[in-house]
């Protein structure tokens, strides 16, 4: 089933603009419902118990001074959504209409990594932004880990999600059956598929020629190609096979090492977060 609902969290930290004419280029390949989220603490929640050593006058007019920056920068980047909508045939509207892309926007106070997870548990897909520093936010960390909802992993600046050819990075394990389950509806879309699997797949998994058969009964076909033994890592060795064939979006599952250190990300997924430059649907 396509994607209805696709949810992204949008904050005023640079490349906005890139990010949502991106989200909405995703709406319209489905014509699917983009709800945006703006969520975030007011400034005087923040720092009020940090500014406790000024005078109370001063204080309130420093909060005042943060509070209406926070304030212009949500009404700027508001209008940008809006007219983005427009110069992008995407119809603003809290409900979807048939056969039309649509998209809302949607202002939260709270921590926006908890109100993404817990929003995205009534989306089908979640669209996060590839982070500066190429670490895991705690925004991607609870949408991946928390939601029940594939993330799909977006290039900074990235301006148009056209998907023609796709990758598999493919292990048979549950995280990477349930990441090619979610991502039927772009499989079916795209021209080639490829399945990168190593040479040996553990006994208690579905192979990669199982994958292949799996996604032939849903009218997907898929070519199976190994994966260079002489990579550095496995990441590497999927970047550099999707580069190889020109792919331009991967799936493959999300890993986290124990719960009890969950901000620990597996060696694949840390990978795509410092290095892909292409999207990346992942699920856990």
């Amino acid at each position: 089933m396509d994607p209805k609902i696709i949810l992204m969290p949008v904050y005023s930290r640079g490349n906005e603009i890139e990010r949502l004419r991106g989200a909405l280029s995703l709406a319209r390949h489905f014509n699917a419902h983009l709800k945006v989220i703006f969520a975030q603490s007011k400034p005087s929640d923040l720092l009020g118990t940090e500014l406790s050593a000024l005078s109370a006058n001063l204080r309130e007019q420093v909060i005042s001074i943060m509070d209406d920056e926070a304030n212009q920068n949500r009404g700027e980047l508001r209008e940008n959504f809006e007219q983005l909508c427009n110069e992008n045939d995407v119809v603003v509207s809290v409900k979807p209409e048939d056969g039309l892309p649509t998209a809302s926007w949607c202002e939260i106070n709270g921590a926006r990594s908890e109100l993404v997870a817990i929003h995205g548990r009534v989306s089908d897909l979640i669209v996060i932004p590839h982070s500066k520093s190429g670490d895991a936010t705690a925004t991607f960390e609870e949408a991946i880990l928390h939601s029940g909802r594939p993330v799909f992993l977006v290039p900074r600046g990235m301006w148009e999600i056209n998907i023609t050819k796709a990758l598999i990075g493919w292990d048979g394990g549950l995280e990477c059956t349930k990441a090619v389950r979610q991502a039927l509806p772009f499989l079916k879309r795209a021209s080639g598929v490829i399945i990168g699997a190593g040479p040996d797949t553990p006994s208690d998994r579905p192979t990669a020629r199982d994958a292949a058969d799996y996604l032939a009964y849903h009218g997907v076909s898929a070519e199976i190609q190994l994966l260079d033994e002489k990579a550095a890592s496995t990441g590497a060795a999927l970047l550099n096979l999707a580069t190889g064939q020109s792919c331009d979006l991967l799936v493959t599952g999300a890993y986290a090492h124990t719960r009890l250190r969950h901000r620990l990300l597996g060696g694949v997924t840390s990978h795509m977060l410092k290095h892909a430059e292409i999207p990346v649907l992942m699920a856990h």
